[in-house]
C-alpha cells in the first residue's frame, strides 16, 4: 500500500503545475537551507487520512545523503538510499510545519494531506 501511495505522489509531483491549478489558494513547500516549510494556507488543519487515523500528512522528500535533525527522525523514515517519508503532526490553519536535515542535498519534496472542509479530496504541495 505504501508503494501505491508513494507512485500516486510521485505521478502527481510530474504534474505539479497542474494540479496547482487544480488547488487554487493552495500554498506551495519552500526550502530555506535544508529545511522544507509546508505552509497551511487554508481555512481549517492539514491532517492525515482520517480513515487511517493518521496525524498529519505526508511529506516524501528525495535527495542525496539526507540526515534528519532530532526532530524529523520522530517523524521521517528512509524508504530507500534517496527519498524520506515524513508523517508530520497535524498543522493548524495558518501555520508550517518544518523539516529540517543536518546534511545532504534535497532534490524534491511533495507533501500530501487532508482537511475536513475538503472531505475526502487530498491536498497536494509541492516543493517551490
Amino acid at each position: 500500500m505504501k508503494k501505491l501511495f508513494l507512485l500516486c505522489a510521485l505521478t502527481l509531483s510530474a504534474c505539479a503545475p497542474i494540479s496547482q491549478l487544480a488547488q487554487p489558494g493552495e500554498g506551495k513547500i519552500t526550502q530555506e537551507g535544508l529545511s522544507l516549510l509546508v505552509p497551511n494556507t487554508g481555512v481549517d488543519a492539514l491532517t492525515g487520512d482520517l480513515s487511517r487515523k493518521t496525524p498529519g500528512g505526508v511529506l516524501t522528500v528525495s535527495g542525496m545523503g539526507l540526515v534528519p535533525d532530532a526532530e524529523a527522525k520522530t517523524w521521517c523514515t528512509l524508504n530507500s538510499s534517496a527519498r524520506w517519508d515524513c508523517t508530520l503532526p497535524e498543522i493548524p490553519a495558518g501555520q508550517r510545519g518544518r523539516v529540517t536535515f543536518t546534511s545532504g542535498v534535497i532534490n524534491d519534496a511533495v507533501f500530501t494531506g487532508y482537511r475536513a472542509s475538503k472531505g475526502g479530496v487530498p491536498v497536494f504541495l509541492f516543493l517551490k
